[in-house]
């Protein structure tokens, strides 16, 4: 093949490439995602969603969409824990989102936050959302500092161990939880729904929910509430119930009036 050949090709591939890559840009800046998937979502809505990533929900243009600016904006939505987003060519932005999980209210001052597993705490957003949460009241007052590097709140993350347990022993027992008060250092107070009687679990000063003896002896004590729940509150329904105490090894004590 003469060299005059040889460069007639190259050319040609030359130009069969750039227009390739010119064309192929054209059709990428008039792409648009019109299907927008959102997955994950629970008690959150797909507009809610939209609005935080500031995104509409008919179709976007490519340009427009910068998944790292999308995942930040919808991560600092107060119940997101994570998001996820992804492009599902042709047409498709998927959203994943995993949101946080409240098992608490928690009232710290005059302020009503809520609370998931892991002691994150955030704010109510939609009030008309809320479940039937037990109250974790008595927490001390503490600085958006403490806040920020968790050196606060053996009490808050007390009581979040003995909601996570709850639920984990019985969903009946947790939905019989009001209300857990941390203000007594020396007993732990848990308040029914039904009626509101105290109930007393142990507790002393030296007492750390890090420690897994004490985390074992508030399981413990979950179960023997549980049992109680199950085996002898029904009969003592009629009574007015001052207080069931469980502060005490191998017995329940009920003051009745």
């Amino acid at each position: 093949m003469s060299k005059r050949k040889v460069i007639l090709i190259l050319l040609v591939l030359s130009f069969v490439i750039a227009g390739t890559v010119y064309f192929a840009n054209i059709w990428r800046e008039n792409m648009t995602y019109d299907k927008i998937t959102v997955k994950g979502n629970i008690t959150l809505t797909k507009d809610e969603i939209l609005q935080a990533a500031n995104i509409k929900s008919d179709s976007v243009n490519i340009e427009e969409l910068n998944l790292v600016f999308i995942q930040d904006r919808i991560s600092k939505h107060p119940e997101i824990k994570k998001v996820f987003v992804s492009k599902n060519p042709p047409n498709e932005l998927v959203i994943d989102v995993y949101e946080k999980r409240p098992l608490a209210i928690v009232n710290v001052g005059n302020q009503l936050n809520l609370v998931d597993e892991e002691c994150e705490l955030f704010p109510f957003k939609n009030f008309e959302k809320l479940y039937d949460l037990p109250v974790i009241t008595g927490i001390k007052q503490f600085s958006q500092q403490q806040i920020e590097d968790k050196s606060y709140m053996n009490d808050l993350k007390t009581a979040v161990f003995i909601t996570i347990n709850a639920y984990k022993k019985s969903k009946f027992l947790y939905n019989q939880i009001s209300e857990i008060n941390v203000s007594d250092t020396g007993r732990i107070v848990l308040f029914t729904n039904d009626k509101s009687v105290p109930v007393y679990f142990p507790r002393s000063e030296n007492n750390n929910i890090s420690d897994p003896v004490y985390q074992r002896e508030i399981t413990d004590k979950l179960v023997v509430l549980k049992n109680f729940f199950g085996k002898s509150y029904e009969s003592l329904k009629d009574k007015k119930l001052d207080y069931v105490d469980l502060r005490y090894n191998n017995q329940v004590i009920v003051k009745t009036n």
